[in-house]
């Protein structure tokens, strides 16, 4: 990006707009014409989070979750996720699925983890596609469902998901 185009990104993202924002956090998160920030990748998703940008929340999120820059805290990224994933965004479904199903500091609920990976895998999702599968293969959230669990296992396996494929091959074998 040339110096040009750079400052026309602070400029508007300084002025409050949150994809300018949200663009400018992933520069400095990945150290894209930038040098590489944690700090001022969280400063500029916070702000763009704040207006409401659901690729920010889940990349704060994930910052908090993966301790990237940030101390760990699952509580933060619990809020970040969940605020993403109502607004349909597929990746903050499936970490909040995870968090649900894991009960990382949020009571575990497989029930309502089922329901962020239904969400996440209606969207393609394969880990979510794949967690599902498992859920109606085994039967401990769902009933016990052969043919449920092998159409998710499936779709998981078309993207490639390794999992998937050794279900699929244990329940066809």
């Amino acid at each position: 990006m040339e110096n040009d185009e750079l400052d026309k990104v602070i400029k508007a993202a300084e002025q409050g707009d949150a994809i300018a924002q949200y663009n400018l956090g992933t520069m400095y998160d990945y150290g894209d014409d930038v040098e590489q920030s944690d700090g001022a990748a969280e400063k500029w998703y916070t702000l763009a989070a704040d207006q409401g940008n659901a690729d920010a929340q889940y990349n704060l999120g994930v910052m908090n979750d993966e301790e990237q820059g940030v101390l760990k805290n699952n509580k933060t990224a619990f809020k970040w996720y969940s605020l993403a994933a109502n607004q349909g965004h597929c990746d903050a479904q499936f970490n909040l699925a995870i968090m649900y199903f894991q009960g990382d500091d949020v009571l575990e609920d497989h029930k309502t983890a089922a329901k962020w990976f239904t969400l996440a895998a209606e969207q393609g999702e394969a880990k979510a596609q794949y967690n599902l599968g498992l859920m109606y293969h085994e039967g401990k959230v769902f009933p016990k469902d052969g043919t449920t669990a092998i159409k998710w296992f499936t779709l998981a396996a078309d993207q490639d998901d390794s999992n998937a494929q050794f279900y699929l091959g244990d329940i066809y074998a």
